[in-house]
C-alpha cells in the first residue's frame, strides 16, 4: 500500500529529511523516502518512480544541495507529471532554482530552519493531511510556457521559461528513459501560488468549488457576423493562446474531443491567458466534450481568478496576471460577488476589503489558523465561518486586512476547528464581528513561537488544562502543554482560568513528578523552559 507522503531531498540533507520524516510520521502522516524505503536488490530508479506514484502527497526540501541536485529536480518533475500536489519545504534560506521554479509554487510553503521545528512539521502534517483526504483532480496538463513560482520574486519574461521548460522536458527524457517504468503525461499544477508572473501562471494547486445551483444558466450571447464568418475556416485550436502574446483577436479555431479533455484552466468567466484553450471553452459553456468551434478574446488581466467546476471540468484559483481571456457567445457571470478563491494569499497584494461569496462545499475545504484573526493563507470560507460572518450553508462575506502577528490561537466554533501558529506576516478578519479584547485563550503550546515576548498572559479552558504533556515540575520545557504544565504548577485550578507564563534558560533536567491531578515526565537537556506566576486562589 503506497504511502502519504513522499519526501525528495538531497543526499547531502539526508538527516534532515529522515528529522522531517519521523516527524510527519508521529503525526500520523507515513512517507515514503529514500533509502529507507528502496527494496534491497531491486533498480533504484524504478523504486523512485514508484514511491512517487503510490504517494499521495510530495514534499520537496529545499536547501542548496536540493537546488544543484538534478534527482531532486527529476523527482519534482515526475510529481507533478503524475498529478501529485506539491509541498515546498525550506530547510534554509534559498530560493528554489530556475530549475525548480517551473513546478513548484505554494501558499503552503514552509520556512522550517529556526528552531524548535516541532511547529512547522505539526502544521505541515496537518495540510498533508488536508490535501490527502481530497479527491485527485481529473488529469490536466501544466503550462507548457512555464513560470517561476511568485512566492518569493517575479518571474523570468516567457521566452526564458519556454527556454528552461524545454531544457528540463530534455533531462526528464534523459532520466526516464534510463527505468524500466514509461512515463506518462499528465503534469498537473501542484501546489498554490501567490503572486503570479505577467502571462504565465505556473503550476497551482486544485482549488476547484462546487458549481452554484441557486439559478439556471443564462442563455449564450450569440457571435458577430464577423466571428461566425471567420470561424467557418477555423483551424485546429493551439493548446494555449500565450504561445503567441501578439496574435490577434478574436481567434476562431476548431477543438477536437480530447483537447477539451487535456490541460489545466485557471478562472471562470474570464480565464488567464495561458489556460488550456480547449477544455477553458468546456468550462465556460459553448462547446460541450465532444468538441466544436470557439473563438477567443482578450482582455485585461485580473488581480485574482476564481477555480469552479463546470461542466465536468475543473477550474482552479490564480492571483494577479496581466492578461485574460474569454469567449465569444459565453453565458454572461452570474450577478452578484464571485464565488471565493480557497486562500486570500493566493495574491498578497490583492487590495481588501474583498468581498465574494462562499459555498456550502467551499466552508469544508481546507484549515484555518486563529480564532476572530486568522493567517492569511487560511481557508477562506472556512475562516468565515469559524468567526461567525457566514453560516454552515454559505453566504457573502468581506474580508479585510489586518496586521501580521505573533501568535494565533485555534479554537473551536460553529462546527470548525481552527489552529495554533506562530508568527505569520499578513492576517485577515472580517466586516461585522468584533475581536475580543483582554487575555485570549491560550495556544497548546508556547514553543509554537520561540520569539514570543514573555510575559504573556492567556486564559486556559477546563479542556485545556486536561490535555497536553508536561515535562518537569516548577520549570518545565518550552514544548510543555502550556495549561497543563500551568495546572501541575498550581498557577490555575482543573477548571481553568487566566496565567501568566515567562520564559527562562534551558536546563540540562526536567524531573517529573505528580501534582494537582497532573502527571509530568522526567526530560534530559531541553533549549528554553516555562515558569508560571502563582496565584492565590
Amino acid at each position: 500500500m503506497g504511502k502519504t507522503a513522499f519526501i525528495s531531498h538531497a543526499s547531502e540533507d539526508a538527516a534532515r529529511a529522515m528529522e522531517v520524516c519521523i516527524a510527519l510520521e508521529a503525526q500520523g502522516v507515513p512517507c515514503w523516502i529514500a533509502p529507507r524505503d528502496v527494496t534491497p536488490g531491486r533498480d533504484y530508479a524504478s523504486e523512485i518512480l514508484d514511491g512517487i506514484a503510490d504517494s499521495a502527497v510530495f514534499v520537496v526540501l529545499l536547501s542548496a544541495e536540493a537546488n544543484a541536485s538534478g534527482f531532486v529536480r527529476r523527482e519534482v518533475e515526475r510529481a507533478v507529471s503524475k498529478n501529485k500536489p506539491v509541498f515546498p519545504v525550506r530547510l534554509e534560506d534559498v530560493v528554489p532554482s530556475k530549475a525548480l521554479e517551473l513546478f513548484i509554487s505554494s501558499a503552503h510553503w514552509i520556512d522550517a530552519w529556526a528552531a524548535p521545528r516541532e511547529a512547522h512539521w505539526q502544521r505541515l502534517a496537518e495540510v498533508i493531511r488536508e490535501e490527502a483526504g481530497r479527491p485527485p483532480p481529473g488529469p490536466v496538463h501544466a503550462p507548457t510556457s512555464g513560470g517561476p513560482p511568485p512566492v518569493k520574486k517575479r518571474g523570468p519574461p516567457i521566452v526564458l521559461a519556454g527556454v528552461v521548460a524545454v531544457a528540463l522536458l530534455g533531462g526528464l527524457g534523459w532520466w526516464l528513459s534510463r527505468a524500466p517504468t514509461p512515463p506518462t503525461t499528465a503534469p498537473l499544477s501542484a501546489a498554490k501560488h501567490d503572486t503570479p508572473s505577467a502571462d504565465t501562471p505556473p503550476v497551482d494547486e486544485p482549488a476547484a468549488h462546487t458549481p452554484s445551483t441557486a439559478a439556471p444558466a443564462p442563455k449564450a450571447s450569440a457571435p458577430s457576423p464577423a466571428m461566425a464568418a471567420s470561424a467557418s475556416d477555423a483551424g485546429p485550436c493551439p493548446q494555449r493562446l500565450s504561445v503567441n502574446p501578439a496574435l490577434e483577436t478574436p481567434f476562431a479555431c476548431h477543438c477536437s474531443a480530447e483537447a477539451t479533455r487535456d490541460g489545466t484552466v485557471w478562472g471562470t468567466d474570464s480565464y488567464t491567458v495561458d489556460s488550456t484553450l480547449c477544455a477553458a471553452a468546456v468550462h465556460a459553456g459553448v462547446i460541450g466534450r465532444e468538441g466544436g468551434t470557439v473563438t477567443a478574446l482578450r482582455e485585461a488581466g485580473r488581480d485574482i481568478y476564481i477555480g469552479t467546476a463546470r461542466h465536468g471540468i475543473a477550474s482552479y484559483d490564480y492571483g494577479r496576471n496581466a492578461r485574460s481571456l474569454r469567449f465569444a457567445g459565453a453565458p454572461a457571470p452570474t450577478p452578484g460577488p464571485e464565488p471565493c478563491p480557497q486562500r486570500l494569499s493566493i495574491n498578497p497584494d490583492l487590495p481588501l476589503p474583498y468581498t465574494c461569496h462562499c459555498t456550502a462545499g467551499a466552508i469544508r475545504e481546507g484549515a484555518v489558523w486563529g480564532t476572530d484573526v486568522y493567517t492569511r493563507d487560511s481557508n477562506l470560507c472556512g475562516a468565515a465561518a469559524h468567526a461567525g460572518a457566514v453560516g454552515r450553508e454559505g453566504g457573502d462575506v468581506t474580508a479585510r486586512d489586518a496586521p501580521g502577528r505573533d501568535l494565533y490561537i485555534g479554537t473551536s466554533r460553529h462546527g470548525i476547528g481552527s489552529n495554533d501558529y506562530g508568527r505569520y506576516a499578513h492576517s485577515i478578519r472580517f466586516d461585522s464581528i468584533a475581536v475580543a479584547t483582554g487575555p485570549e485563550p491560550c495556544p497548546q503550546r508556547l514553543s509554537i513561537n520561540p520569539d514570543l515576548p514573555t510575559p504573556f498572559t492567556c486564559v486556559c479552558s477546563a479542556e485545556a488544562v486536561r490535555s497536553g504533556t508536561v515535562w518537569g515540575t516548577d520549570v518545565y520545557t518550552g514544548d510543555s502543554g502550556l495549561c497543563s504544565a500551568a495546572a501541575h504548577a498550581g498557577a490555575v485550578a482543573r477548571s481553568g482560568g487566566p496565567i501568566t507564563v515567562y520564559r527562562e534558560a534551558g536546563r540540562e533536567l526536567y524531573v517529573g513528578s505528580q501534582r494537582n491531578g497532573i502527571s509530568s515526565g522526567d526530560y534530559g537537556h531541553y533549549a528554553s523552559s516555562l515558569r508560571f506566576l502563582i496565584r492565590t486562589f
